[in-house]
């Protein structure tokens, strides 16, 4: 089996869609000589936003010290190995190959998802890499995600919304009790500010698993200090410690509430000021982390985000707006899935953006240029619609003027296709997720 193949593969697994069960990757796993129990010291974490930049701020700070370092994550935006990284290097392609032929016949007989497969595929290569510590990305929900069969020493929640109502719950509590699911027996947990409702089931799920609690707004104090466009510097206090000119390539203001987690979690494991600054400075570089007000160009300005429900797009909007003076019109192009609320998405857009060029993305649960142009035309936004994002982007570009901002979110496809157009890479006709 070549990549190719295992690619060709592992792809069409997505019409088993969605499966939340932990038999599955237990059997899979079992399978693999359970690797999930390979995996060094383990760090669990679940969120609604804020994912993904926090475990790349804590896979960044423990390979700067010395750590030999797993970071699962997902989706991706251009490769399928962007996955599954140790010390920021994807998976080879032939492991891929090797892993896959290993578990082709074991998917076929459980009608494994996609997300099953590349789970297990991820553990096991962290396993025989003999890995010191693995960050550990939750996909969906987390109580009942194929990641779960981990056991953690450490746990970390991002800040609770409404996203994936149709399989957590309409509530924050029925959503929290889900992603507070991760908690396991006597591990050390921290979290973002919560609504009240969330806090409440955290708090219960960790004292019904005897875990500590920290939450991360309670023990810090922070202050975001003056800097340029593409970074952001703060000044952080815990209690162990004070950090005066915290600098990340993350730049935008949601990371004041990721970055403090990635902190008090490093303080956790006793890694010293010295890694955790170059971890928050070096996390690009460390892990590869993409599609986060990503700088695509600064002359003109085009930015990559992958903002994907509301809440998402009015933090990432609100950054924009500190940045103002940076451009004079922002045009947007964008794509989202069925299942989000894609009007309200589009609002918060509308504060903002001088016109949107909106695609959907070579998916199948995308929602329709013609039902967002529709939507965008109900908000009044100045609005057209295309085939394809390619063929969106190059309208956007070719409708910039000096001085104008380009922005690509709505959804890690959307990123993922507005990449592939710009930076044409091997891989770039299969889906992502």
């Amino acid at each position: 089996m070549t990549y190719q193949d295992a690619i060709d593969f592992l792809y069409p697994l997505h019409r088993f869609g969605m499966k939340f069960g932990l038999d599955n990757m237990t059997e899979l796993c079992r399978h693999l000589g359970n690797p999930e129990k390979k995996l060094g010291l383990v760090i669990h974490i679940a969120g609604t936003n804020g994912k993904g930049s926090t475990a790349s701020f804590i896979a960044s700070i423990c390979k700067e010290a010395g750590l030999k370092t797993a970071l699962y994550t997902s989706p991706h935006i251009e490769k399928f190995t962007e996955r599954i990284r140790i010390n920021g290097e994807m998976i080879p392609d032939d492991a891929i190959a090797e892993y896959t032929s290993r578990l082709q016949e074991k998917i076929v007989s459980l009608n494994a998802t996609f997300f099953e497969a590349t789970t297990a595929i991820a553990f096991k290569h962290f396993a025989d890499s003999q890995v010191d510590v693995s960050v550990v990305e939750v996909g969906l929900g987390g109580r009942l995600d194929a990641t779960n069969v981990v056991q953690p020493t450490h746990v970390v929640i991002t800040r609770i919304g409404f996203d994936h109502t149709e399989w957590l719950g309409e509530t924050l509590s029925k959503i929290a009790a889900e992603k507070a699911g991760i908690i396991k027996q006597h591990a050390t947990v921290f979290t973002s500010p919560q609504h009240l409702d969330a806090m409440e089931t955290i708090a219960q799920t960790a004292l019904q698993n005897k875990a500590s609690l920290v939450i991360a707004p309670a023990v810090t104090q922070l202050s975001v200090a003056p800097s340029d466009l593409g970074e952001l510097r703060l000044h952080l206090h815990t209690r162990r410690r004070s950090y005066y000119g915290l600098s990340t390539p993350l730049w935008g203001m949601y990371q004041t509430e990721n970055l403090p987690l990635a902190v008090l979690c490093a303080e956790e494991l006793g890694l010293n000021e010295r890694a955790i600054r170059a971890g928050v400075t070096n996390v690009l570089k460390n892990t590869g982390h993409r599609g986060r007000l990503e700088i695509i160009s600064r002359t003109p300005l085009v930015l990559l985000d992958v903002s994907h429900n509301p809440e998402g797009i009015k933090a990432m909007v609100k950054t924009l707006m500190t940045r103002r003076a940076s451009f004079k019109r922002l045009l947007v192009v964008f794509g989202a899935m069925t299942d989000k609320n894609v009007s309200s998405m589009l609002a918060e857009l509308s504060i903002l953006c001088s016109a949107v060029f909106l695609a959907a993305p070579q998916l199948k649960r995308a929602m329709s240029a013609q039902a967002m142009y529709a939507l965008a035309q109900a908000l009044n936004m100045e609005s057209s619609a295309f085939t394809s994002v390619a063929e969106a982007l190059a309208a956007a570009r070719a409708a910039m003027q000096d001085g104008d901002a380009l922005l690509v979110t709505g959804s890690f496809y959307t990123a993922g296709e507005a990449a592939a157009a710009l930076l044409p890479v091997a891989e770039t006709a299969s889906p992502l997720m």
